[in-house]
């Protein structure tokens, strides 16, 4: 059993390394339905996605519930008032019981099963990492690292909203109906706060950041490297895995992160430590999914992109 696992994975990884190229050969009707039916999902249970290269691992874990979340609020970039409600404390602890079933090796390693964690300076990100800490009881100290080694970055925080923050959809669709219609359909043309691009202004945060956590991460020292901890924003999450994917800004709604979700991100690298190719993705908790490279992801999007007319791709 255990050697064809080992060939499946081989496998696996050829044709995740290869998909680039034999995607060209396959009619274009035929991307989307091997994407829908994640037609790479042989490496599902594998904690590398290319078994044998060292890879930089990322929890991304979105906040617990809001107040703001629960009424349909915009919430942006704002600080104090949007908590977490009674279900957000509820998904913030259970994230906590998944970390310590995910790291239950850490303590036998002798130090925590995350490297770092990174927070948002927003409260919900930090209340949810402060209840997750806190149903690991005793376990804390073996998953994750001293409270005091959290970094605070500011590029962590939510998509800033300006005006519309504070404001439920049904206000801001009666107040300004062309500017919602744009969010819901054309994200990416949005301006607001005196005419800021608040997605194009998402997306270079995201990528900005990310630079700033793989150089403050442990090194990818081998195919299952302890992992960092991100815990952030849905619409921050998106542009975080289209960032780390090369979706562009038209890509907004391609990818959906859900309270209290954990997706994993992983960063191949080759011998001189660079990541030619972009990373691979896969949803944890409270879901599994497979991994799924860039090259999917990019041409899942270009195929999206052809059947709704979003961005011309010929």
């Amino acid at each position: 059993m255990r050697s064809l696992h080992v060939k499946r994975l081989r496998v696996a990884s050829w044709l995740l390394l290869l998909w680039p190229v034999l995607r060209l050969s396959l009619p274009k009707r035929l991307h989307g339905r091997l994407h829908r039916r994640e037609a790479l999902c042989l490496v599902a249970g594998a904690s590398s996605p290319v078994p044998g290269r060292p890879c930089q691992h990322f929890l991304l874990a979105r906040h617990g519930q809001t107040t703001f979340n629960a009424e349909k609020r915009f919430q942006g970039s704002m600080d104090e008032e949007p908590v977490l409600n009674e279900k957000g404390i509820r998904q913030a602890r259970e994230l906590g019981d998944w970390l310590r079933n995910f790291c239950d090796a850490g303590e036998a390693a002798g130090k925590p099963a995350m490297s770092s964690v990174f927070c948002s300076p927003l409260r919900r990100a930090r209340q949810t990492l402060a209840e997750a800490r806190d149903a690991l009881g005793g376990d804390a100290a073996a998953v994750l690292p001293p409270e005091p080694e959290t970094v605070i970055f500011p590029e962590l925080r939510e998509i800033d909203l300006y005006e519309w923050q504070g404001r439920t959809q049904a206000e801001v669709k009666e107040s300004d109906p062309e500017l919602m219609r744009l969010w819901k359909e054309s994200a990416w043309e949005l301006r607001l706060g005196g005419g800021r691009s608040v997605i194009a202004d998402l997306w270079s945060r995201a990528s900005a950041v990310w630079c700033l956590m793989r150089a403050a991460a442990a090194p990818a020292a081998g195919p299952a490297a302890e992992p960092s901890l991100v815990v952030a924003h849905g619409t921050l999450g998106r542009a975080l895995l289209s960032a780390a994917t090369g979706l562009p800004v038209q890509a907004f709604r391609h990818f959906g992160l859900k309270n209290g979700e954990v997706v994993e991100v992983a960063w191949p690298q080759d011998a001189d430590g660079k990541s030619e190719g972009g990373a691979f993705w896969r949803r944890r908790h409270p879901e599994e999914g497979p991994w799924r490279s860039s090259a999917v992801e990019q041409a899942s999007f270009e195929q999206e992109s052809v059947e709704v007319g979003v961005v011309d791709v010929a």
